[in-house]
């Protein structure tokens, strides 16, 4: 079978802190020979990076998660740090970033600040975006859509949950949509008919892990092999071959992270 890309996992998490060679062997057991670990923010980024110098086939990012924003930001040091990551072997994009006012309305104004100068970093370095958006689509289109006017920044929208308005506009500017094993529950309609609309060259397959376990392991600890049973929806979804979907979204994801290092 094809070689699979979990596009957006956690390594660095506790979760993993006891038997990561085991997960990283699972994983590629699976044929999962691929896994970007992200990083949510910078004061972890050591640990992150750690991880992706300690196994040939993992990669990581640098940014700050909108929930970890803090009240008193400082945008040009934000910029000159993601900047000096983005500098690192292995490090191939920018996140992940966003905004979710979901948790934390009251930061809403801090949040959109830094993610407009992940977004800046982005297209200025030409490294991928990872966003994240939750109760915030105005707003994320809004600021998507200025950075790819002003700087031609690309990404993608990982664990997408949203409507189907903000997936046609992110796709009008270019973007990657990524669905995570939240498509195998039951009662997300909606979703898959997302996963039907988004061309084929334009979809990504994550974990997000060890977070939102698919079907049938959905309440236990995420891992990257089991975005197989993710990958196995998709291709349901869109009436293809698993081996042919697992080629697609592994097509996918190194012609948006073309600046491997």
């Amino acid at each position: 079978m094809t070689n699979i890309v979990d596009s957006h996992c956690h390594l660095d998490f506790k979760d993993f802190k006891d038997d990561l060679d085991l997960v990283i062997k699972k994983a590629c057991d699976a044929n999962v020979k691929h896994m970007l670990s992200i990083s949510v923010n910078l004061e972890d980024f050591n640990n992150v990076y750690k991880v992706a110098n300690s196994y040939d086939n993992i990669y990581c990012t640098t940014g700050i998660h909108p929930n970890n924003v803090p009240e008193n930001k400082n945008n040009e040091l934000l910029f000159e740090k993601l900047s000096l990551n983005l500098n690192k072997k292995k490090v191939i994009g920018v996140g992940e970033t966003g905004l979710d006012f979901y948790r934390n309305e009251e930061n809403r104004n801090n949040q959109i600040e830094y993610f407009n100068t992940h977004l800046e970093v982005s297209g200025l370095l030409n490294y991928p975006t990872i966003v994240h958006t939750r109760n915030a689509e105005k707003d994320t289109i809004n600021c998507i859509e200025k950075a790819v006017k002003k700087h031609s920044t690309k990404g993608l929208i990982h664990c997408f949950t949203s409507t189907m308005e903000l997936a046609k506009k992110v796709l009008d500017k270019g973007f990657y949509i990524s669905f995570s094993g939240i498509i195998t529950f039951k009662k997300v309609d909606d979703l898959i008919d997302v996963v039907q609309y988004v061309p084929l060259d334009r979809i990504l397959v994550e974990t997000d892990a060890p977070f939102l376990a698919p079907m049938p392991f959905r309440g236990k600890r995420n891992e990257p092999s089991f975005v197989t049973h993710t990958l196995k929806k998709i291709a349901e979804i869109k009436k293809k071959k698993v081996e042919d979907m697992a080629q697609i979204t592994t097509n996918n994801f190194f012609n948006l992270f073309s600046n491997l290092s």
